[in-house]
């Protein structure tokens, strides 16, 4: 029997209700319809947009859209925690039949989720009806809007890692330019790194975040394989070398001790917090963290620079973040249409530019980036540019059902590697394959 984690279960048994209840409109009954909004209608978006800046913004998109889309729709925002649990509310009320008309989904665990059970709405008679542009998207951010044809999301709330690196740490240790190779980042972490004479490391070179999806899955995807197969059913890296090599070296950075281990509590939290101290001069972070990296690192008088991520064979830069999505299931055509409106809306270059520069996700859309707010920014701050400038050669992962839950494997052995180094860079891929046949269907042929 395939392996499940509890979360995967529940998502499971709710796709069985659903499949068992009826409603009053199913996504995955037929074609959209498109309608014209004829009279008042309310409806709903749930989200994982909390407090601060991030639920400013869309409380703000809804209050504006509310009060001048003249058709009498009215959008309610409700938030309900982190992607995770904000997937796990929408399934469990798609069930009950009390969903909402819209949500914010992950993009690669989320969406596909949704669009296999047959919940999400196709959006695309709607786009050819009013001649929506969907090629005004890069199409790294594209991959999990479009499938089958189908236009079941749209991005949002989209972020990339970037390197971020202390300039005067830099300058102090004689290196003139950011990183651009793997080979560079060990020179620079090494020279960076700097211990006292009690033998305590006082400034840590590099450190990176247990994330397999982002920076492990890119590191193999710049070496030739890649985390996931094109089908999403196999792990190509994990049985050719290409894994191996990134854990190997990832494993000897740390014992090397210019690269810090994350700390297993609150790892990304503390991290940003040792750079912003100048006690790690350089680190590879969302830029979704951006606006509260500069604006921690200018309180300590620390200056930032920012630049593409350090590559081993071919650059790229892996993307995350989430996409708005109509919910299918349960919603009336009025409703679906009055979404539609709104996700128009969203979609508009000042929103995206407003959402983009009050948040420091990435400017979603390609003509966007003309608006006032975001050309200011970017000469204020020319870190944000690189940031949407990286998209040129960004890649993402492949669609996969069972993406979740071999990405839960991969972020438990690789603490158990780096953090907890109890076991080694051989044992973490003997233990992740035994992991990986209870996960994934096939295994792959290696050349």
């Amino acid at each position: 029997m395939k392996r499940i984690s509890m979360f995967v279960l529940l998502l499971s048994l709710m796709g069985a209700i659903l499949f068992a209840g009826g409603g009053k409109e199913d996504a995955s009954k037929g074609k959209t319809e498109p309608v014209e909004v004829s009279g008042p209608v309310k409806i709903t978006v749930w989200h994982p947009r909390g407090a601060g800046p991030n639920g400013e913004q869309i409380a703000k998109s809804v209050k504006e859209f509310n009060e001048t889309n003249g058709k009498q729709i009215v959008v309610e925002e409700v938030y309900q925690g982190n992607y995770p649990t904000t997937l796990s509310k929408v399934v469990q009320a798609c069930a009950a039949g009390t969903n909402p008309t819209m949500a914010v989904l992950e993009r690669a665990a989320g969406v596909p989720y949704m669009y296999e059970q047959g919940l999400l709405l196709d959006m695309m008679p709607y786009a050819k009806r009013d001649n929506f542009d969907t090629k005004n998207y890069p199409d790294a951010l594209m991959y999990y809007c479009i499938h089958n044809g189908e236009l079941i999301s749209l991005p949002y709330v989209r972020s990339t890692p970037v390197f971020y690196y202390n300039k005067k740490l830099f300058a102090q240790a004689g290196i003139k330019n950011p990183p651009k190779t793997i080979d560079d980042l060990i020179a620079a972490g090494k020279k960076l790194t700097k211990v006292g004479p009690d033998g305590k490391t006082q400034i840590y070179g590099f450190s990176m975040n247990i994330d397999a999806a982002w920076y492990v899955q890119n590191m193999t995807y710049q070496l030739g394989s890649n985390m996931l197969s094109e089908d999403g059913n196999s792990a190509p890296s994990l049985y050719d070398g290409v894994l191996l090599k990134v854990l190997k070296a990832w494993r000897q950075w740390v014992d090397e001790g210019w690269c810090k281990a994350p700390e297993v509590l609150q790892g990304p939290t503390k991290m940003k917090e040792a750079f912003a101290q100048g006690y790690i001069a350089c680190i590879m972070e969302s830029t979704g963290s951006m606006g509260g990296i500069l604006r921690n690192a200018k309180n300590t008088g620390v200056d930032v620079g920012i630049a593409f991520l350090p590559t081993w064979d071919k650059p790229s830069a892996p993307v995350g973040g989430g996409n708005i999505a109509i919910i299918g299931r349960n919603t009336t055509p009025q409703e679906q249409a009055a979404a539609w409106e709104f996700i128009k809306f969203l979609m508009t270059d000042k929103q995206v530019a407003e959402n983009s520069v009050n948040t420091g996700y990435l400017p979603a859309s390609k003509t966007s980036v003309n608006q006032k707010i975001v050309q200011d920014l970017w000469k204020e701050h020319p870190q944000y540019k690189t940031a949407f400038e990286q998209l040129a050669i960004a890649q993402e992962i492949p669609w996969s059902p069972y993406k979740s839950q071999y990405e839960e494997q991969m972020n438990r052995i690789c603490g158990k590697l780096i953090q907890d180094r109890n076991i080694s860079a051989e044992e973490a891929i003997k233990e992740l394959q035994a992991e990986a046949e209870q996960i994934l269907p096939k295994k792959p042929k290696v050349k």
